[in-house]
């Protein structure tokens, strides 16, 4: 299995479409701040809006998706003048909400959606700026959208006009399929960013990296062999300072990624109920079930037993939900 299709499994990513917005006028939207795991995300399908994280502002149109990798609180302006905000309409057409603004002006159209991922993404996912703005359009020729860019770029176009078909003219099992198409999405915008160059920090900023991605895809196939930084630097055919050099100017050491890795399959291991605390320890490198379990809680805040437990309850509280 290649790291990115590792990287997705360890997320384990479940798409949403909650909204589709026809907007014109004087408008503007505010986003809470998300629960752990939820990633909101914003596919621009015409016009033009800003959106505003914290101080920092940023314009979008017509083929730009929008991530809050760690569900920032943000808002929405549409760009067209007005002073007065036109009542806003809702309807739910049985797939997603439809809202409606009247205006003079095109209006701003725009899918609005979640992506609920794991429990790996607190660690994966934490180098990751507060906003990320994936552009689909290019420039028509391929040209400026890196290597194998222009595939992915057409990729992302056809899966958001599929969902985009779908949100607007539902048919039987459209959500379902616009469940499906949205888990695709997030695959696609991880690899237009690796593929772009995207982000500077963390796994995936190593993952775009063609020789450090090395080390990432070695540790994905095998965490618990007794990677070093020797080892490591010969996956990559360079010396351990040029590892360790190019590794902290992407945010993290070589071992903290081993360690990383390790714990979220220790994780996923716990979450499937079927080994002792022991078994998982080994399977993830360790000798010591004590030293697995110390850096166990060091990465998620309780022990392995208490995770495993915990986790249990949750999917015993799913099957049989308490009725009032």
């Amino acid at each position: 299995m290649d790291s990115l299709s590792e990287l997705v499994r360890l997320l384990a990513p479940a798409g949403t479409v909650d909204l589709h917005c026809r907007v014109a006028g004087a408008w503007s939207a505010h986003n809470e701040q998300a629960p752990p795991g939820h990633v909101p995300y914003h596919v621009i399908l015409d016009g033009q809006a800003s959106v505003q994280v914290g101080k920092e502002t940023l314009q979008v149109g017509m083929g730009d998706v929008l991530l809050f990798p760690h569900g920032a609180a943000h808002t929405l302006h549409g760009m067209q003048g007005g002073r007065r905000r036109a009542a806003e309409s809702r309807q739910f057409n049985g797939v997603v909400t439809e809202v409606s603004v009247p205006g003079a002006a095109a209006p701003l159209d725009i899918l609005c959606g979640t992506f609920v991922l794991g429990s790996a993404s607190k660690v994966l996912l934490s180098a990751l700026p507060e906003m990320l703005c994936v552009g689909t359009r290019g420039n028509g020729d391929g040209e400026g959208e890196g290597e194998g860019g222009g595939d992915d770029l057409a990729w992302l176009r056809g899966l958001i006009g599929m969902m985009h078909a779908e949100a607007e003219r539902p048919g039987p099992g459209s959500a379902a399929i616009i469940a499906d198409l949205s888990t695709a999405l997030f695959t696609v915008l991880l690899r237009t960013l690796i593929a772009q160059g995207g982000v500077s920090q963390g796994v995936i900023a190593l993952m775009a990296d063609p020789r450090m991605a090395r080390a990432v895809d070695a540790v994905v196939r095998a965490p618990e062999k007794p990677w070093t930084l020797d080892s490591l630097a010969q996956v990559c055919n360079v010396s351990r300072a040029t590892l360790a050099r190019r590794f902290s100017q992407l945010g993290m050491t070589p071992l903290e990624l081993v360690t990383t890795l390790r714990m979220e399959r220790a994780a996923r291991l716990l979450r499937q109920d079927g080994l002792s605390a022991a078994a998982v320890a080994e399977q993830c490198g360790y000798a010591s079930q004590a030293a697995f379990g110390r850096v166990f809680t060091q990465q998620f805040g309780i022990g392995p037993g208490a995770y495993r437990r915990q986790h249990r309850a949750l999917r015993l509280g799913a099957r049989d939900p308490i009725t009032e």
